[in-house]
């Protein structure tokens, strides 16, 4: 067995085999590693751990009984985890299961958000690949919000496993032969105002889904979380006024995707489906409808100086960004006079959210941020607080 303290954890290392013939030496073992530690969090990393007997899950039940908490027991294989969970021990300990190796090496990238890169994987398989600093925590917790969109009807790539690729961390998603829309534009631009409404339709179907209290996140968790990151850049007040924005929007419990555009849905057999779900919660409708207006509008108008010549930041070029805008507000407000006041509502509301994904996205234009940083005070500062009504 080997110990390894870090910042206050100590992960205690098992391997080979624990029974009846070495489980009393491993007891005194593990129980002077963690005595001569006091007030460190106990982890057990059981990836070379090849059996344990009733004897070493005992010594485990006293190891529990002494931490005063359930044990987080990491990386264990699918031999151990049958004895774990045969005997009700992944009742009693945090187990988590090893996670399988997969390589992307001559994958088709998909695509690049701000969390992570897309690949295709396998013919029905695609996997997203997180950065580095991305937490294993938070990419589960990206999964599960996956599964119980799922499970609310939402159309959706099923979520698989979570696997390790090289220094990072991955999820693999269920994809039947499908393309992005903004690929479908790409290779087929005559189909725009198609897909603009056919994707206008289906977000409009999906504000119609009822969330259950406590199945997603409220959607005003990220709006003000994206506000704390950047309030170091203004007075108290002024931070309090964008915080005001968001909070004039009335409380609702509809399904939000939070990153609603091209790129972010696949069509697959005349069918749409939605993928990077890691934001999906309940609330207001209009939050999906502000992330769209600022990808469209904002962003697109970021790259207007080289118009149709220049790709943009979802894979669409400026001009195609801009119709796709007109005909999905269109078919979403019903009319084209709704459409423009859906606008003047969206801008305020948008150019804050273009300044904290400013602050945060890797892809998007620097150059911009300062500006964003201007406008956005102006709006708040000038207290123009423009109220949606559901």
């Amino acid at each position: 067995m080997r110990g390894t303290l870090e910042n206050g954890k100590l992960t205690l290392a098992l391997e080979g085999r624990i029974d009846s013939t070495n489980a009393a030496a491993f007891e005194k073992e593990i129980m002077q590693t963690v005595a001569a530690n006091p007030g460190a969090t106990i982890e057990l990393d059981v990836e070379k751990l090849e059996y344990i007997s009733s004897a070493g899950l005992r010594v485990l039940m006293k190891l529990r009984k002494r931490a005063g908490k359930a044990l987080v027991v990491l990386n264990v294989s699918p031999e151990v985890y049958e004895i774990f969970d045969m005997t009700g021990f992944t009742e009693l300990l945090d187990v988590k299961k090893r996670l399988r190796e997969v390589s992307v090496e001559g994958c088709r990238k998909l695509g690049e958000g701000a969390n992570g890169t897309v690949y295709r994987l396998t013919r029905d398989e695609i996997i997203k690949v997180f950065r580095p600093d991305i937490t294993l925590e938070a990419i589960e917790g990206e999964r599960e919000a996956a599964r119980r969109a799922f499970l609310l009807g939402v159309p959706c790539a099923i979520a698989f496993d979570t696997v390790r690729v090289c220094d990072s961390y991955g999820t693999v998603y269920e994809m039947l032969d499908a393309a992005t829309v903004a690929e479908r534009v790409q290779a087929n631009p005559e189909r725009l105002d198609e897909l603009a409404v056919a994707c206008a339709k289906l977000l409009k179907e999906l504000h119609e889904t009822e969330v259950p209290e406590g199945q997603l996140p409220t959607s005003d968790t990220f709006t003000h979380r994206a506000i704390d990151k950047v309030a170091e850049e203004f007075t108290p007040e002024e931070v309090a006024r964008m915080h005001a924005l968001y909070d004039s929007i009335p409380a609702m419990n509809r399904f939000i995707h939070n990153d609603y555009h091209p790129k972010n849905v696949m069509e697959t057999n005349g069918e749409l489906m939605l993928i990077d779900l890691g934001d999906a919660s309940a609330g207001n409708p209009v939050i999906d409808l502000i992330h769209s207006y600022m990808v469209f509008k904002l962003i697109g108008s970021g790259q207007k100086e080289h118009a149709d010549d220049e790709m943009s930041f979802v894979d669409m070029t400026y001009g195609h960004l801009r119709r796709f805008w007109k005909v999905f507000s269109e078919t979403y407000c019903g009319s084209a006079e709704k459409a423009a006041r859906l606008d003047a509502k969206l801008e305020p509301y948008a150019q804050m959210m273009y300044l904290t994904a400013s602050m945060a996205h890797p892809l998007l234009p620097r150059n911009t941020t300062r500006l964003m940083w201007t406008k956005c005070a102006d709006w708040c500062c000038r207290g123009m607080m423009k109220y949606w009504e559901a």
